[in-house]
């Protein structure tokens, strides 16, 4: 009985060493900038595994700098900002800009972008508010300001800044709903 407890925790961390914890990764990486390292770029940063999963490479797991909510921010031109875990998974990808950085949580919420459509999700990287608007600013005592119809613009020629204009605005909860229409062809900046 002994020698099967040995044998079955050696075919164990056999199977771990063959199979990395994060899943068959392919061989594609993308370059990443880790911003906890004065933003330096890295070329082999970003694996994409076979199930279609983002992971950062462990080398760099290290130097990344993890906040209170265990998540850290990186930077790929192919994905934008994301944040990751603590074992290197991609939660979210799409965040928003935010002075030259990832877009932080407020009231435990992200906002982030897919398919040029703005919607929320919360730190464990579940999507709260479903990408389906045009527009949409961060929640400030349990509302967001979103729009349907609006436009991203830059504020000025090197367009490092941008503000939504136009369209129709509404005020939605932390579960999506809408709570308040306000003024239509409203500025909100972001």
């Amino acid at each position: 009985m002994r020698m099967n407890k040995r044998y079955i925790i050696w075919i164990g961390l056999i199977f771990l060493w063959v199979f990395p914890v994060h899943g068959d990764t392919n061989t594609e990486y993308h370059k990443c900038i880790l911003p906890a390292q004065d933003f330096n770029e890295v070329s082999d940063c970003i694996k994409l595994g076979k199930n279609g999963q983002l992971f950062i490479a462990q080398k760099y797991l290290r130097q990344l700098s993890f906040e209170k909510n265990t998540l850290a921010s990186v930077y790929s031109e192919e994905e934008g900002w994301m944040y990751v875990n603590r074992k290197g998974r991609v939660i979210i990808s799409g965040v928003a800009a935010m002075d030259n950085g990832a877009d932080v949580f407020h009231g435990g919420l992200v906002r982030f972008s897919q398919n040029k459509k703005w919607g929320f999700a919360d730190e464990r990287g579940r999507i709260v508010v479903a990408p389906i608007y045009d527009g949409a600013m961060n929640f400030d005592n349990g509302l967001a300001k979103v729009c349907n119809g609006c436009r991203s613009t830059c504020a000025e020629p090197k367009c490092e800044h941008h503000f939504f204009t136009g369209g129709e605005w509404f005020y939605i909860n932390t579960k999506g709903k809408i709570v308040k229409k306000t003024i239509s062809k409203e500025v909100s900046y972001e």
